[in-house]
């Protein structure tokens, strides 16, 4: 078991109850501040890891059990450490009932940071050792993961474990934190309901598995119910079917359905008009400028200092990452998940106005933010976001002006990273901004 950080050492009292289970681990690939967590953060009241310490101290009681038994929302988990052999079982809160909420990002908007930690603290997950191309060498186990990605419920779960849970807390953006881990020795799967749509696309072994996820997606069935199917197999053409780690499989799915909608709004007349949508939410500010042309798009995001990814910065860093019609050929590095995240609430947006447009997306990260929550944040407040109504501008300027207004960082410092601004501010006068 990895030693306690350094942070942890005004908590004794609590240690010497959880210090048994209780690990941390952090990314070690770059540094401050787009370290993203390898260096000791700062120890002070509102660090989020201290935060997601205490959020697990109610469920301290299952560093000492061997079984659990509850409705999984439903959740499963892939990890991607030893890849391609991986870590893979449901997620089971010690709850009976409906449990949905606690694997819904779709329902988290309206919800506080702290309420999604206590949800996510309270799902123990069952490990499983699986190798992503043989999954189907776990037996009978792996049938009963497939019967649950499947479900459209609640279903109750039992699990047995070889060895006592024990919690680590994982810095990262796109993984959602959740609660305490164990190897399973066996489980069992209760009553289920499967989702109809889910169902037919798994017993269709002629589909690939990026027309499954388009098809369900116009079936109407909720992204995180996608990504969870694509996860654990159940899509694609027998025989190429793979589980896939749970952090891939999200922005996979984002990227599949996005690049879909974005294929089709290239066909489509220009938007007439700028238009300005906003949104704030869990001290966060997400604009999005939608400027007359043909598709391009630009993802901007700023950390300010003291905010998760910054921790000791001086002033706000910002990351971008963008396309122009043609699209990207290679993955968005800077930007990560979130950049796939909010492609799809934009594509979405133009896609149900029949048009197409230059998307530049702001998002400012401020002190608030506590600790990462998941890519998910992106999508689903751009998608509420684009449910208001715009602000709508007869120029550049005036929409840019609009926006500098709600932004903290001057529009001199996101134009020396913003590639799309760059070429606007080419093609009209800089003086005229």
């Amino acid at each position: 078991m990895t030693a306690l950080p350094l942070w942890f050492k005004h908590l004794d009292k609590e240690i010497d109850e959880l210090k048994r289970f209780l690990r941390v681990k952090v990314p070690n690939e770059s540094v401050c501040p787009k370290c993203r967590g390898v260096k000791l953060l700062c120890g002070r009241k509102t660090c989020p890891v201290i935060l997601q310490f205490y959020s697990i101290l109610d469920f301290k009681k299952f560093s000492d059990i061997n079984e659990i038994s509850g409705n999984s929302p439903p959740s499963i988990f892939v990890g991607r450490y030893g890849y391609p052999r991986v870590e893979i079982g449901p997620m089971v809160p010690p709850i009976k009932g409906d449990t949905a909420i606690y694997d819904f990002p779709e329902k988290w908007t309206n919800l506080s940071l702290m309420d999604i930690l206590r949800f996510r603290s309270a799902l123990i997950h069952g490990r499983l050792k699986a190798d992503v191309r043989k999954p189907w060498k776990l037996g009978r186990n792996y049938d009963l993961i497939l019967d649950l990605a499947l479900s459209r419920n609640s279903p109750e779960v039992e699990m047995r474990f070889s060895k006592k849970p024990t919690k680590t807390l994982v810095i990262t953006e796109e993984i959602i934190p959740f609660g305490p881990t164990a190897p399973v020795k066996s489980m069992k799967l209760g009553s289920f309901k499967i989702d109809h749509e889910l169902d037919k696309c798994f017993a269709d072994l002629d589909l690939k598995a990026s027309d499954a996820v388009v098809e369900l997606y116009k079936g109407g069935v909720p992204i995180s119910s996608i990504q969870r199917a694509f996860s654990v197999g159940a899509l694609g053409v027998k025989g190429s079917r793979r589980i896939v780690p749970t952090r891939w499989s999200i922005t996979a799915v984002d990227s599949i359905i996005s690049r879909w909608l974005i294929d089709k709004i290239k066909e489509y007349p220009s938007i007439n008009e700028f238009h300005v949508y906003e949104h704030r939410n869990f001290d966060n500010l997400f604009i999005a400028l939608l400027i007359p042309g043909k598709w391009s798009y630009e993802w901007l995001e700023a950390w300010f200092p003291g905010t998760f990814w910054n921790k000791f910065g001086i002033r706000a860093v910002i990351y971008s990452d963008y396309e122009r019609f043609k699209g990207r050929k290679c993955y968005a590095e800077n930007t990560g998940g979130c950049y796939y995240a909010a492609r799809l609430a934009v594509a979405e947006k133009l896609y149900s106005l029949k048009r197409q447009a230059i998307a530049i997306l702001f998002r400012e990260v401020y002190e608030g933010y506590l600790f990462p929550i998941g890519v998910w944040n992106v999508r689903e407040n751009y998608r509420r976001a684009f449910k208001g109504r715009p602000k709508k501008f007869e120029s550049l300027k005036k929409a840019l002006n609009h926006v500098m207004k709600k932004l903290r960082i001057p529009l001199s410092r996101w134009a020396e990273k913003s590639t799309l601004l760059h070429e606007l501010f080419y093609q009209r006068k800089i003086t005229e901004f």
